[in-house]
């Protein structure tokens, strides 16, 4: 299997001429971040106010899932080609298009079901203390009232209440974005990130924070950042963005189909004390390490060996 090395690959079949050859890889990445969050917030939001969907709290639920899917794919996918094209006719290398090892896969999948519980288990203990502590909760609550909201409405577009519903929930929520997130984030972000940093455990962070930065979600700001970490991470050292899209895509699943199966109540964040509270960071804590026990294993049978260093460098 080809392996990715950032520094190998840095001039090479780049298009002829390109002003962009001398722009700093990680300064494009900002920028290019920006044009596409632009263009998916503003441009995919005003489809949606043109097509109708005008009430936050009662969103048309059908035509917001196909805006949102047509905006990935001609907002976010199409520009982040197009840009990565302008440095570059190797899309290959850019985007890690390789075959993972079965190993990894199978290492990267399991890494992203033992991380639930953690995830679920911080949500759990920030709702607590924010609730907790009067002075945070006063200071906050406008702010978290608003993405609450927002929160609330995209319960609604991923709730679905059929077989045929979920499948096209899954296709929205879960295909589209691992598709179209992995190609920007661990693709196009990472590889320009890696060329600047030449540290692989730089590299793998500032995509993460990038990424988490990116949904614009400052309260889920930390399972954000941990999540694309992991992604970054799995991709980096298999040296193929496959592994990212699986991952990516079974991460949106489970949530999709807890939705499906148990309704919106059972996903709200619960008042938990007691022995509640106690098993659910008991379980938090074991997640953790049984996930940082799969990233070990991970690394030592990873694909990539070029950068020198672990992610945690």
């Amino acid at each position: 299997m080809q392996e990715f090395d950032p520094e190998k690959h840095k001039d090479q079949q780049e298009p002829p001429g390109s002003f962009l050859r001398n722009l700093n890889p990680f300064a494009y990445s900002i920028i290019v971040l920006a044009v596409i969050f632009f263009l998916y917030q503003f441009i995919g939001g005003a489809l949606a106010l043109a097509a109708g969907d005008l009430d936050i709290e009662n969103p048309d639920v059908k035509t917001t899932r196909i805006i949102l899917a047509f905006s990935q794919y001609m907002l976010m996918l199409a520009p982040t080609i197009f840009f990565a094209r302008f440095q570059t006719f190797d899309l290959k290398s850019v985007f890690k298009l390789s075959y993972p090892k079965p190993s990894l896969v199978f290492l990267a999948v399991l890494g992203i079901v033992l991380i639930q519980p953690f995830l679920q288990g911080y949500m759990y203990v920030q709702e607590q203390v924010i609730n907790g502590i009067p002075f945070i909760k006063e200071t906050i609550r406008p702010v978290k009232e608003i993405f609450d909201l927002f929160e609330k409405t995209t319960l609604k577009i991923v709730h679905a209440h059929s077989l045929v519903e979920f499948i096209v929930v899954v296709i929205v929520i879960a295909v589209t974005p691992a598709i179209c997130e992995e190609a920007l984030f661990r693709g196009f972000v990472l590889t320009n990130v890696s060329k600047a940093t030449r540290k692989a455990g730089a590299a793998v962070f500032l995509s993460a924070f990038l990424f988490a930065v990116y949904h614009f979600q400052p309260f889920n700001i930390v399972p954000l950042i941990v999540l694309g970490w992991y992604l970054g991470f799995v991709v980096y050292y298999a040296n193929s963005i496959w592994v990212g899209v699986i991952c990516h895509f079974l991460n949106n699943f489970i949530a999709s189909y807890a939705l499906f199966i148990y309704g919106k109540d059972e996903l709200e964040t619960p008042n938990l004390t007691g022995d509640e509270m106690t098993n659910t960071i008991a379980a938090a804590l074991v997640s953790l390490v049984l996930f940082t026990g799969t990233i070990v294993i991970y690394y030592r049978l990873r694909e990539n060996k070029l950068s020198g260093g672990s992610a945690g460098e």
